[in-house]
């Protein structure tokens, strides 16, 4: 009886409205899977980048001072790099500036003078040396472009060396900054942006707070992200890595030219107690990148150079632990799935409330444009929310509810609502296609008319509910009884049911019209007011016949008919053959 409960169960839970969150849950599983797939990736960064970029404009960070190295002043000193002789008078003009610390972004572990006799390289280390807030740099990564590069004896053995490693998405922009390019290890190596921003904060008393599993400086917490955070799949998570902040400022560090601090135009102490940061800002040079800022509206694609990567980390650390100034962060992957089944149930919802087709599409781009409007509200606010998935299953879930509906639709007008078999119209249009079809290869149709006895006397003593169920079970032991998926089987009209069988000869269907027989006396489903037995039977009129035109389509019905009609006349609960009269008298 687990069978014939089913079509009731089904209904109950279609009328309490099952449907709305099962497609909830498929457009949820279909837009995380599509998006752990990588399908959304590219857009979801892009479309970040974009709400980073429309931010209200900031104002220039006057506590970092970048001294970068321009193509003007390496051909102004008539080199292509500087030498030890000029970076060293460079530390020291930029050492009279008083300082809070120094960040020094050029490789330094071999001299590099205009003679081989200099003393140049000597001078520089000794420079290097007395000056213990400067930090240099060494690379910590190996790369395809770039391996890994040691830093300055003097400056490692001091232990002021910081990494200058960065890390580029797949598009090959820098959406992330390392606090550590490893996280373990024997010599777990800071990035050159968060040292020079831990010793501008220490000297202010501010130190990382211990014991604690994320970076917490002054209650403010730097949280890494991982391989899915945000819209990353798979992304490269080594070390210990955090959103980038870009300061929305024309511009967003002052900027001095070598040149500059060298003649001395630049007045002692003019930027006391600022974090300086020396590099290449050279158009050539290896260490240029594209950002998040790089689109900036009405300009070309504007390059950065990695001593401005540096700049933002610091920035961004020390703007948040003094200024309040968010840190970015990202929703765990649950909230993530929690936000993307809530739209998708807010969608389907809007759905079914609206009857309108304008009205639905208004909504559902309204829906579109205020998640996007949370999205940039959150971001102003420090998070980066998984806005392009959620609209996806704002919109994807109300399309599959009206797929739904139209297949329902189409099932309606195809099915036999009781029985969900094929109702007499659809079979009346495949038995045409299938005589057509038999006449032009000249094989042959068979066709089986089922007539359930004394029906009318089951429906008189069990009520009609019971009688409804006994046609679903009859159904359903047609249902199986045949055996290939072009047998079509059918519910011709009240308690009559009809089985086209194409390509079957007349000892097919009669195998066929047994099994019919011998799977309604398996399920035994009693019938005390019955004169031919105790449980329900039917009757059956068999047919087969080669179409051919001295043949019509109706013939085939009639002669199933009349095998019915003889079969009832023989006492029911029979099988009767009956073959058209061209067939007989061939």
């Amino acid at each position: 009886m687990r069978e014939t409960r089913l079509p009731n169960l089904k209904g109950k839970l279609s009328r309490l409205g099952y449907k709305t969150p099962v497609l909830g849950l498929i457009t949820t599983v279909g837009v995380i899977g599509l998006r752990l797939l990588g399908g959304f990736q590219t857009w979801e960064l892009h479309l970040f980048d974009w709400l980073m970029r429309v931010r209200p404009s900031e104002t220039t960070d006057p506590r970092i001072v970048i001294v970068g190295v321009h193509e003007t002043d390496l051909e102004a000193l008539n080199t292509a790099v500087l030498s030890d002789a000029v970076l060293a008078q460079l530390i020291e003009a930029v050492k009279q500036q008083n300082p809070s610390v120094i960040g020094l972004n050029l490789y330094r572990n071999l001299p590099y003078s205009t003679s081989p006799y200099s003393t140049d390289y000597e001078r520089l280390n000794q420079v290097l040396s007395n000056t213990p807030n400067l930090i240099g740099v060494e690379k910590v990564v190996d790369g395809q472009v770039i391996s890994s590069v040691a830093g300055n004896s003097v400056l490692t053995a001091a232990d002021r060396v910081a990494a200058s490693d960065v890390i580029a998405d797949i598009d090959g922009r820098i959406r992330r900054g390392f606090l550590f390019p490893s996280a373990d290890g024997d010599r777990i190596l800071e990035s050159l942006g968060y040292r020079v921003a831990y010793e501008f904060l220490a000297q202010k008393g501010i130190y990382p707070e211990p014991d604690q599993d994320i970076l917490t400086l002054n209650g403010v917490r730097f949280p890494p992200i991982d391989a899915g955070s945000g819209g990353y799949v798979n992304a490269d998570s080594g070390g210990y890595q955090i959103l980038l902040n870009w300061r929305l400022a024309e511009p967003q560090f002052v900027t001095i030219s070598a040149t500059e601090l060298l003649a001395g135009q630049v007045p002692p102490k003019a930027f006391e107690d600022c974090i300086f940061l020396i590099g290449s800002v050279q158009a050539a040079d290896a260490g240029v990148f594209f950002t998040a800022y790089s689109n900036r509206a009405g300009q070309n694609l504007i390059p950065t150079h990695s001593i401005e990567l540096h700049a933002v980390l610091a920035s961004q650390i020390v703007s948040a632990v003094l200024d309040g100034r968010p840190v970015i962060k990202t929703v765990s992957e649950p909230i993530e799935l929690l936000m993307i089944w809530g739209f998708a149930n807010v969608g389907l919802l809007m759905s079914s409330k609206i009857r309108s087709d304008r009205r639905r599409f208004g909504q559902t781009v309204a829906s579109v444009l205020g998640i996007g409007l949370a999205s940039y509200g959150f971001l102003l606010l420090g998070w980066w929310l998984p806005s392009l998935p959620c609209a996806v299953a704002v919109v994807t879930a109300p399309l599959l509810l009206r797929l739904q509906k139209m297949y329902q639709l189409q099932s309606l007008s195809t099915l036999d609502d009781l029985t969900q078999l094929v109702n007499r119209r659809t079979f009346q249009e495949q038995l045409e296609q299938e005589w057509a079809r038999a006449l032009r290869s000249q094989t042959p149709l068979s066709l089986i008319l089922c007539d359930v006895d004394y029906f009318k006397r089951y429906n008189d003593t069990y009520g009609h509910l019971q009688g409804d169920d006994c046609l679903r079970q009859v159904a359903l032991a047609l249902k199986q009884s045949v055996q290939r998926s072009s047998d079509v089987v059918a519910r011709y009209g009240g308690e009559e049911f009809v089985i086209l069988l194409p390509e079957t000869q007349a000892h097919g269907a009669m195998q066929v019209a047994r099994a019919i027989a011998d799977n309604l006396d398996a399920l035994a489903m009693g019938h005390v007011t019955s004169d031919v037995a105790n449980h329900v039977t039917v009757s059956l009129g068999v047919t087969s016949v080669i179409p051919s035109s001295e043949l019509s389509l109706d013939s085939l019905l009639d002669t199933a008919d009349m095998g019915l009609y003889e079969a009832k006349r023989r006492g029911r609960n029979q099988i009767v053959l009956r073959l058209p009269w061209t067939v007989r008298e061939g």
